[in-house]
């Protein structure tokens, strides 16, 4: 995987300037170009200039640590925590979140989902980053004990983080396309939102619309884009409502239409309707499996 130069501002919180400043001067990193010229950053080349960013924040010279190997970095001891610390803790990086959140600090919130994107695999990052603390935020908010402003303070930060890295991947892909919806009155949309970043992961083209679609336009829209798969999660949908809007929905959409639904009502939401096409998915392991099996049949 590599990485824009925004993406490694955001995860190192060295400016875009100083990155090419340090590159130009002092020869800090050498990445790579993509097809249009762009620079593309290795992972080995954002965990070095957080490295060389801490060092310079504790008093020493770029100029001086420019010459240092990856190596004599580590052994200065300037970092706050080790290479090894930074890629196998995901649950420090839910934490410091779930703290930025609470101080009020949407910068601190947005440097650790950066750094947390930056240096551990997509999965391992919703997995034990992003769905840890919805889950979090979730139970604090029905105890009372987080604000509306300690809840979008996270919400904001993973909807801006993950709908940037979707662009990224939507830019170079021209895979199949996959259709990330909800019909009926459902309004939580992270599930489709981390289910469509980990389907650009695989190279699919994700065509993202969001919650509360009407089932007749949906219908339509997967038709028109010629969609490989519809995607859906429902949260809150305990409703007799919802559950005809699926079966209309199941009505109207090509009968070779793959209907991939997630989410914790999902079983309860189609319990009793019988259809080929649909499929619930309980776990992101056997999403991608799905995944892996639609890249397949479409080759």
């Amino acid at each position: 995987m590599v990485y824009t130069i925004k993406a490694v501002s955001m995860a190192t919180g060295v400016s875009i300037e100083t990155l090419r400043a340090w590159e130009r001067r002092y020869g800090v990193v050498q990445p790579k170009r993509d097809a249009s010229g762009r620079r593309a950053y290795e992972p080995a080349d954002v965990l070095r200039l957080k490295k060389l960013r801490e060092a310079t924040e504790n008093g020493h010279a770029i100029s001086k640590l420019a010459k240092l190997s990856d190596e004599q970095l580590n052994s200065t001891a300037l970092m706050a925590q080790s290479a090894t610390a930074l890629e196998h803790n995901a649950p420090a990086f839910a934490q410091r979140m779930l703290k930025a959140a609470e101080n009020y600090q949407p910068d601190q919130c947005d440097h650790a989902l950066s750094m947390a994107m930056a240096l551990l695999p997509l999965l391992e990052v919703i997995k034990q980053v992003i769905s840890p603390v919805l889950k979090t935020v979730g139970e604090r908010w029905h105890q009372g004990s987080l604000t509306i402003g300690q809840e979008r303070i996270i919400s904001q930060s993973i909807e801006k983080h993950v709908t940037i890295a979707l662009d990224n991947y939507n830019r170079i892909t021209a895979g199949s396309p996959i259709v990330f919806a909800i019909v009926g009155s459902e309004r939580h949309e992270f599930g489709i939102l981390m289910s469509a970043l980990l389907a650009a992961s695989h190279g699919f083209r994700c065509v993202y619309i969001g919650p509360e679609i009407p089932a007749e336009d949906l219908a339509v829209l997967v038709t028109r884009v010629n969609a490989r798969a519809l995607v859906m999660s429902f949260v809150f949908s305990k409703t007799a409502s919802n559950k005809n809007e699926l079966r209309k929905l199941l009505g109207l959409c090509p009968s070779w239409l793959p209907i991939w639904v997630g989410g914790s009502d999902s079983a309860s939401l189609t319990a009793g309707i019988t259809d080929s096409r649909l499929i619930v998915i309980d776990n992101f392991e056997r999403y991608e499996q799905e995944l892996d099996l639609l890249a397949i049949k479409n080759q």
